[in-house]
């Protein structure tokens, strides 16, 4: 009787031990979801182009490579390695944000409200198209953040005006986290942005 006892304390131990553990096992790492940020006003702004509010210009949709059109965050671990973050990943298309960000760079440097990304810039009549290929945009985790793209600026005729141009862009992320690398690809995007702003003056002074 004392032994059956025992064996069924037994059985009903373990059986509560794997209900534990199939409990802890069915819950999942909580997600987190970044997007790139554009650098504040004050910090951009340059100048207005030649005082003239009417000029448009527009960010064509951004060429990628496959590898980072992904919803997770893409890093280096090594020079032909890539590592996938299941829970780090971009609240929307990356190439999209990155289209954003630029225009919101560009209206905070050039003080205009008519810098538009796509798709808005479909509808605009624009005197200036950017259009850019993203060769490399990612980095080692805790490490730098690369930006390899080569970019064109085009008229109404669909003519290049400037370019085409090639930047290398290299930013320490400043911590070790995704949000620092992420902090830091920003950082990239408003560099790149200050030298379209710088060749759309050049345009709009000759």
């Amino acid at each position: 009787m004392i032994q059956r006892i025992h064996a069924q304390a037994i059985a009903v131990s373990l059986g509560l031990a794997m209900l534990f553990q199939a409990g802890c096992a069915g819950r999942s790492e909580t997600a987190s979801f970044y997007i790139l940020s554009p650098v504040a006003e004050p910090e951009l702004q340059m100048k207005n182009i030649s005082g003239d509010s009417t000029v448009s210009i527009g960010i064509s949709p951004v060429s990628l490579p496959k590898y980072l059109k992904k919803s997770q965050i893409v890093t280096r671990t090594g020079s032909n390695e890539l590592h996938l973050a299941e829970f780090d990943r971009w609240a929307g298309k990356i190439e999209e944000d990155i289209g954003r960000v630029i225009a919101e760079n560009l209206a905070n440097l050039l003080v205009t409200d008519r810098v538009f990304s796509y798709p808005l810039m479909e509808a605009i009549a624009l005197d200036y198209t950017i259009k850019m290929d993203i060769s490399r945009f990612d980095g080692e985790l805790g490490g730098e953040v690369e930006l390899i793209v080569r970019w064109a600026i085009f008229d109404r005729q669909g003519n290049i005006v400037y370019g085409v141009k090639s930047t290398h862009l290299i930013e320490p992320a400043k911590g070790a986290g995704y949000a620092d690398m992420v902090a830091a690809q920003s950082r990239t995007l408003a560099s790149l942005s200050r030298q379209l702003a710088e060749a759309i003056l050049k345009l709009s002074d000759s």
